[in-house]
């Protein structure tokens, strides 16, 4: 059974980027993840909805048009 939580290296490898460039989009906060302690992790479930969505944040849930 896959780990639903990966750290940076299986991430990287996973959406076929290189590590330096996951822990950028970690620093610019371009990709979903998680900090537990020291250790960053990313929630496979999040990353494949973040690649579908095209590399967007989804931070805002959409709004409904006031009546």
């Amino acid at each position: 059974k896959e780990n639903r939580f990966m750290d940076v290296p299986a991430c990287a490898e996973y959406i076929h980027l290189a590590k330096s460039t996951v822990y950028k989009m970690v620093s610019n906060k371009t990709i979903p993840f998680s900090k537990i302690g020291s250790r960053t992790l990313f929630d496979r479930v999040q990353i494949d909805r973040w690649v579908i969505n095209g590399g967007n944040m989804e931070d805002r849930l959409p709004t409904l048009p006031s009546v």
